[in-house]
């Protein structure tokens, strides 16, 4: 209208695109409003003479120390990693599970430093982001496992245990919210490898199809912290109880369980 006229129109924020590596100084966005006349859109809306777009991105400064950590953590925590594990052969007896975990757990940090994200300077990789999901959600698995596992083998009363198999009610809601999360993932940053525009929150089905992905994986998130506190709450108990019944034991007994 004439009252309106020079105005801004307020829009709804839209997903727009995601650059994963921004491997050139400059970009070029061409922006494009269909019209639609048998749909109504973008009739008589006048003289565009302008428009505002937000972009987020990671400042140089944070990148520097974030690329400079990564690289010097990652040949450090290799290296521990084979001191650690050498130490455990060396030993004669096999290693058991505790140990055997905190080394996958080792793996997984150094898998989720490495900095290949220096190639990203130079090289157009547009499934860096996706990569990223990928090493954070196998890292955070392995981490909420090795809780589980942690307090589970400092249950020193339980029969069953040095085994992975053991631990299969605790761990397998860790592996099925890890897979939802993935699949859900795939639907959204695995189009953008072809589709860079592409949400899947653009449609009605495609939202109830993640919202139902991140559910299942906040029961999944749920239950595991009450199978964690559950366990934590046995283990104290287990000690407490064991304190108080060590002058009772004999000497070879008392030093195995303190």
């Amino acid at each position: 209208t004439f009252e309106n006229e020079g105005r801004y129109y307020e829009c709804d924020p839209l997903p727009f695109m995601e650059v994963g590596s921004v491997a050139h100084k400059y970009y070029l966005i061409n922006i494009r409003l269909p019209v639609n006349e048998r749909k109504k859109v973008n009739i008589g809306i006048g003289e565009i003479k302008d428009i505002r777009l937000v972009g987020i991105h990671q400042n140089g400064g944070f990148t520097k120390v974030w690329f400079a950590m990564k690289t010097f953590l990652t040949p450090s925590i290799l290296i521990i990693m084979i001191w650690y594990w050498r130490r455990i052969t060396l030993m004669t007896r096999p290693p058991v599970l505790l140990e055997k975990v905190i080394f996958a757990l080792g793996i997984s940090m150094t898998f989720i430093n490495i900095p290949v994200e220096w190639f990203s300077v130079g090289f157009n990789w547009t499934w860096m982001l996706l990569f990223g999901d990928i090493r954070q959600g196998i890292f955070y698995s392995m981490l909420l496992s090795f809780w589980i596992i942690f307090c589970g083998e400092h249950l020193m009363d339980q029969m069953e245990r040095n085994r992975f198999s053991v631990y299969w009610k605790q761990v397998g809601p860790i592996v099925f919210g890890s897979f939802c999360l993935f699949i859900f993932d795939m639907c959204e940053r695995g189009v953008q490898l072809t589709n860079p525009f592409y949400s899947i929150w653009a449609s009605d089905v495609g939202t109830e199809l993640a919202m139902s992905f991140i559910i299942v994986a906040g029961i999944c998130a749920c239950l595991y912290f009450l199978f964690l506190c559950f366990m934590v709450f046995q283990v104290f108990r287990n000690i407490s109880g064991k304190r108080t019944s060590l002058p009772a034991m004999s000497k070879a007994r008392r030093l195995h369980y303190e």
